[in-house]
């Protein structure tokens, strides 16, 4: 018998008619019938789906809810959800949403999750739910989101009139943790979004807050009932509710009992022999917990004992999957990253084949957890884990030494995906890493103990993350886990290390990147101390300082200090790589930018020339680095007054640009240089929307101040001057 047939059978009626959704129990038909009403209708919807069949007991709760959402309407109004962990926070904002999609937020509902990135997940929202390429490369988190919020925005107005206030649109922020850490994020006041967040915590006044207490007693015992089937003898049975009381009215703690009830070797176990069994647990786990341990679970130990009722229910298997499991940040998890973790070798160590896995076993190992419902699925290939049964999971781990090695494979296959970030990602790569990115964040913060090669590794988590926010222009983000990167390498290998050097290196060049020159120097030369100490002077890490040493002098118009050091690296790279590799057309691309500026055309083009014959041949014409080649060859002929030449290259490098990011400060520079190549000759019209967009996307990604962003104004400035605006 299914469970939905288990449900109608308990007399619970769909509630759902049309439009009118009344508050109450509704089964999986109703939710379904929603998902089906809401498709129909274009709304905007990214809600995780709800595995509930049968929601009761907050009848109340939803009516609260939905009050303090609508006391201010047609503004921006936020209310917290307060309550234990397992209290069914998450859950009471899903079905609150469910209920209320259809005739309060015709706009949509947008789901995020407070402890990940905000701003990378509105980009992803907008992008998919409105279909349309979004900002990539914004310079800050905030101006990212904020982005996002007027694309939303203006999609609630859309197709309203001047008197109308458009659709609303309800934003539900899941488990805060920090109110000022969201609160940038936040949509603007004033708006058509209504802001729903759950929280465990008292946040002060920050936002409106209900706290969410445990179920009633009733409703608790009707939760544990649904999950027996009609007729099932202990449905019936006294105890329930003292059972319930045991449980703390927690729902979920409820629901794992209920659903082991439920299980087929379970049906002949009273609610007094299950009551009697919990004590024994609850006695059990006392005596194993230490004081951070206790700190680290649920204080109420029943709840504990309830989640062991289900753990012993799996097999080691399955056990030593939920501890692997619960290593991965609090975000949804990759089936394909948990398969690379699981089947990650440990170079060096060999693992007991009674404790390896297989990609098979892992499947039917999984659909044990889901079946007990210690996992949920969240998407196609995308798991979730509740925070409480984390946190057991990582209790679990800690009882059972043998199995540590879990933490080196899940920390052995993050960094092989960290690694693999390119410099120049697509849109493509971007979304394929991109569910990662939480999960290397953690491990940046908690498991760099767990590194078994640390010297040659550590810094390479960090890199992975940094350059990842760097390949899309976001530098903000970049910054973080570059900073900590070079803390971390300090703090664990010393400050005489090669992987300090690529920190500072890593560093420098964001620094550069955002024109904060003054910051960049000293790390630049620190970095270039530190390899020739520890590599000596001919070295291709040492060419690569060098050149990028060269490269901050070009743009501060160091020249003479900048060119014998691009002959240095350029001489270096030949010398130890041969003169057609890709490095080698980097430092001839470098030197003809030098040449270039300082007005040495016929220098400079044999060396552009030569670097994209090299980068055809090595790279192909679709890679990004061909593309700036382009472009930095149109420049060159267009210094030459060679206009006809140059436009085609720049329209050509564009072209290419574009395909990979359509936000990104690269395609800004090509547009400001076909620009000014059509003002040069008179074409203003066609110029000022091409300044327009290049300063617009300067003025995200850069900032007001950088001086990419300061030369474009001054640029349209003076076209609107021409044109007698």
């Amino acid at each position: 018998m299914t469970e939905q047939s288990q449900i109608n059978q308990t007399g619970i009626k769909d509630t759902y008619v049309g439009r009118d959704l009344k508050i109450g129990n509704f089964t999986q038909q109703n939710i379904t019938q929603i998902l089906q009403e809401v498709k129909q209708a274009g709304i905007l919807l990214n809600l995780p789906t709800t595995n509930v069949t049968f929601f009761a007991g907050r009848e109340d709760d939803l009516v609260r809810v939905h009050e303090l959402l609508t006391q201010n309407q047609w503004v921006a109004v936020s209310a917290y959800v307060k309550g234990m962990g397992g209290v069914g926070k998450t859950e009471l904002s899903i079905q609150y949403a469910l209920r209320h999609v259809l005739t309060d937020y015709r706009g949509g509902v947008c789901w995020l999750q407070a402890n990940n990135d905000i701003a990378l997940q509105l980009q992803d929202f907008v992008r998919v739910q409105l279909d349309q390429k979004m900002p990539d490369d914004l310079d800050s988190a905030e101006k990212l989101a904020a982005y996002c919020w007027k694309c939303l925005d203006l999609y609630l107005h859309s197709g309203a009139k001047k008197d109308e206030q458009g659709k609303r649109m309800l934003v539900i922020l899941d488990d805060v943790k920090d109110y000022e850490a969201v609160e940038p994020f936040l949509p603007p006041s004033g708006s058509n979004f209504c802001v729903l967040a759950t929280t465990r915590l008292a946040l002060g006044g920050s936002m409106q807050q209900y706290s969410l207490d445990v179920l009633e007693l009733n409703a608790a015992v009707n939760l544990l009932r649904s999950f027996l089937v009609e007729g099932d003898w202990r449905r019936e049975e006294v105890e329930i509710a003292a059972l319930c009381e045991r449980l703390g009215r927690l729902p979920l703690a409820v629901e794992l009992v209920g659903r082991y009830l439920a299980l087929p070797n379970q049906q002949d176990t009273s609610i007094a022999d299950l009551i009697n069994r919990l004590q024994a647990e609850c006695m059990k786990q006392l005596a194993r917990l230490t004081d951070e341990e206790k700190r680290l679970l649920p204080s109420n130990l029943n709840v504990v004992a309830s989640f062991t009722l289900s753990w012993q229910e799996l097999s080691s298997q399955a056990q030593r999957l939920a501890c692997l499991l619960g290593l991965f940040a609090l975000a949804p998890i990759p089936w394909q990253l948990v398969e690379d973790a699981a089947l990650f070798e440990i170079s060096g160590e060999s693992v007991p084949q009674s404790q390896g896995f297989n990609r098979d076993e892992l499947k039917a190992l999984r659909g044990e957890l889901l079946n007990l419902h210690l996992l949920e699925r969240s998407d196609r290939g995308i798991f979730q884990l509740h925070q409480l049964l984390r946190e057991y999971f990582q209790f679990q781990l800690k009882l059972h030494p043998e199995w540590l090695h879990l933490r080196q494979q899940l920390v052995g296959a993050l960094l092989v995906i960290a690694k693999r970030i390119p410099q120049a990602p697509t849109l493509e790569k971007i979304a394929e890493v991109t569910p990662a990115i939480p999960h290397l964040e953690m491990m940046s913060r908690e498991m760099l103990d767990d590194i078994l090669n640390s010297k040659q590794d550590l810094s390479s988590i960090f890199e992975g993350i940094g350059i990842f926010y760097e390949g899309q222009g976001l530098y903000v983000l970049a910054e973080d886990p570059y900073e900590r990167g070079l803390k971390a390498t300090q703090e664990l290998l010393g400050d005489c290390h090669l992987s300090v050097a690529t920190s500072l290196n890593n560093l420098a060049e964001l620094y550069l990147l955002q024109g904060r020159y003054a910051e960049a120097e000293p790390l630049f030369k620190q970095a270039l101390a530190l390899r020739q100490e520890l590599l000596g002077d001919h070295h291709f890490n040492v060419a690569t300082s060098l050149n990028n040493l060269a490269e901050l002098y070009r743009s501060q118009r160091r020249y003479v200090e900048a060119e014998p050091l691009y002959k240095r690296a350029l001489a270096m790279k030949q010398e130890l790589l041969g003169d057609r590799h890709p490095e080698v057309a980097t430092s001839l691309n470098n030197l003809a930018l030098l040449y270039k500026s300082q007005g040495r055309y016929k220098e400079a083009e044999p060396l552009r020339l030569q670097c994209l014959e090299i980068e055809m041949k090595t790279l192909g014409e679709k890679h990004p680095q061909f593309a700036l080649s382009l472009n930095n060859l149109a420049a060159l002929y267009y210094s030459q007054a060679r206009y006809e030449e140059a436009e085609s290259l720049y329209k050509r490098a564009l072209t290419l640009m574009q395909e990979r990011l359509d936000r990104h400060p690269d395609v800004a520079t090509s547009l400001y240089n076909l620009a000014v190549l059509y003002k040069s000759q008179g074409r203003y019209k066609e110029a000022e929307p091409l300044y327009i967009r290049a300063l617009t996307l300067f003025q995200e990604l850069l900032g007001d101040q950088h001086p990419h962003t300061i030369a474009t104004r001054n640029n349209l400035t003076d076209l609107h001057r021409l044109q007698g605006k």
